[in-house]
């Protein structure tokens, strides 16, 4: 997981990784044996862990050249985007590990971030990090100055690689906004509603069920949106369907668009009907089929997060059948 700016040093020493060199004296006036080799670091588990800032790719820092410089911006905290913070090169030196073997003074830089590959998603959850991050291994070298700490009064320079660093390349991803892209991009049509008797067409009977359903399929709709390692599924699916009848009635008919009717079936056998008790003309009314959404992180179902509906305008006409008594 990558860490905020305000990462602890402890936690941030926890950089070194697997193997580093011994440091290699480029220049120095006192004796070598008035040197220390710089220590060897201890890794933890070995994990290496990400550095917040400098971000080499994407995050608009730099390598540190100018021995104090503010180098540009990093990313915050995850998941998601923070705010934007400065950097300078005494806080690229602890990020980058440098001050492990030697403790940033003025001049002292990170040389040279090489990269080496990028992470797979194996190496990314073996080491806990965030999956909706981009990952590389680097090597880096260190230059560490004294000034006027020779003998003579000239500056000691020393120059060390170091261990395999892993660096976030892109910046961490809310899950949830690939979700919202995904969710975006689902945008079925309004019902087509059927009745029989056929509304707009021919007038439903008083006392005489009307069956109500939907000629479209009851299919879920799939968007898909990843970013890196991470890969999201969003499923919208419909749900059930109310039905604004004009005349004071509500039908909400659920699990399926309803039967289509046929002249051999009873009235048993459809679940979304209605029954005027009136006759009327030019009813007013709607179909409003709700949806829900469902999403998957990595194959991972998390749950239903949201719902939308669309409607279709009705008109409904009404007709009496009157009854002739007649006699024997």
């Amino acid at each position: 997981m990558r860490h905020g700016t305000d990462t602890s040093r402890s936690s941030r020493r926890v950089v070194a990784a697997i193997a580093a060199t011994a440091a290699v004296l480029v220049a120095a006036v006192a004796p070598a044996a008035a040197q220390e080799d710089p220590p060897t670091p201890v890794p933890i588990n070995p994990i290496p862990i990400t550095p917040a800032c400098p971000d080499t790719s994407g995050g608009g820092a730099s390598i540190d050249q100018l021995g104090g410089a503010v180098l540009g911006t990093c990313w915050g905290n995850t998941p998601g985007a923070g705010p934007d913070r400065t950097v300078s090169s005494a806080l690229v030196w602890e990020w980058y590990g440098c001050d492990q073997w030697r403790p940033y003074a003025t001049g002292s830089m990170v040389t040279s971030v090489v990269p080496h590959g990028e992470l797979l998603i194996s190496d990314i959850v073996a080491r806990g990090l965030d999956p909706t991050v981009t990952y590389q291994w680097h090597t880096i070298e260190c230059t560490h100055v004294q000034q006027g700490a020779g003998l003579d009064g000239s500056d000691i320079i020393e120059v060390w690689n170091w261990g395999f660093l892993v660096i976030g390349t892109t910046p961490p991803v809310d899950p949830t906004v690939l979700r919202d892209a995904a969710a975006a991009r689902i945008d079925p049509e309004p019902p087509s509603p059927a009745s029989s008797p056929m509304w707009g067409e021919v007038p439903a009977v008083v006392h005489l069920p009307t069956w109500l359903w939907l000629t479209d399929g009851w299919d879920p709709i799939e968007e898909q949106e990843a970013r890196g390692f991470v890969n999201v599924v969003v499923q919208a699916r419909p749900v059930e369907t109310v039905w604004v009848m004009g005349d004071g009635a509500t039908v909400t008919c659920s699990g399926g668009p309803g039967v289509e009717w046929a002249p051999a079936l009873d009235d048993s056998e459809t679940y979304c009907s209605h029954t005027f008790t009136s006759s009327a003309s030019g009813l007013q009314g709607t179909a409003t089929l709700h949806w829900t959404f469902r999403w998957w992180l990595n194959g991972n179902d998390m749950g239903d997060f949201g719902s939308f509906t669309r409607v279709t305008a009705l008109s409904f006409d009404v007709a009496e059948i009157q009854v002739l008594e007649t006699g024997n």
